[in-house]
């Protein structure tokens, strides 16, 4: 299967595929959907490097990538979601923006110019996940990038990047995620393009 560009009338299907995982377990329905729309509008660039696998219209697998200092037109639509939400959920979305900012920084702090970052990657159908970074790597190595980064946290599959060679660059813990029985664990990978 051929790397597609990616379409944002598959954003619906990450949602519902991310909003389990990633989205306060005590919140509406309409806000979880909104909560993770954010954080994978959040992940896109503006660039030609945001790919997608589909089958008949089933969205099965994306990935998105940047380089360091690009940009992404997001801003707009989080702005008009934070002028129409509670102030409970302007603190909740403040909260993950500050997050993806702070762990994207860490993560552009390792990268070169000869690097690029794994912004978002989602697997929705079992065996695809492999198969499309298998060819976003493959893009990646066609225009000349060096390394491939990114970073991932406790609430995702990280076992997937230890198994599949990725070298650990820095492990943490964000406290506002954590639990006084449970750390909320972020990590940084490498993989070189070789």
């Amino acid at each position: 299967m051929a790397l597609e560009k990616f379409n944002s009338k598959y954003i619906p299907q990450i949602v519902e595929r991310v909003k389990p995982i990633w989205t306060p377990q005590d919140a509406s329905d309409d806000f979880k959907k909104l909560y993770a729309e954010a954080i994978v509008r959040q992940n896109g660039a503006d660039n030609d490097m945001q790919f997608m696998h589909t089958d008949g219209g089933r969205l099965l697998a994306v990935t998105f990538s940047e380089t360091k200092n690009e940009t992404n037109s997001a801003g707009e639509w989080l702005k008009k979601v934070f002028e129409n939400s509670t102030d409970k959920e302007k603190k909740i979305l403040g909260v993950s923006r500050d997050y993806l900012s702070m762990m994207d920084q860490k993560t552009f702090s390792y990268m070169t110019d000869s690097d690029v970052k794994l912004s978002l990657f989602v697997s929705i159908a079992k065996g695809e996940g492999k198969k499309i970074l298998d060819e976003t790597i493959a893009f990646y190595k066609s225009r000349g990038f060096k390394n491939m980064y990114l970073w991932t946290d406790c609430d995702c599959n990280v076992d997937f990047y230890f198994n599949h060679g990725y070298e650990l660059v820095e492990e943490g813990t964000y406290d506002a995620f954590s639990r006084p029985e449970e750390e909320y664990k972020t990590y940084v990978f490498k993989k070189g393009i070789f």
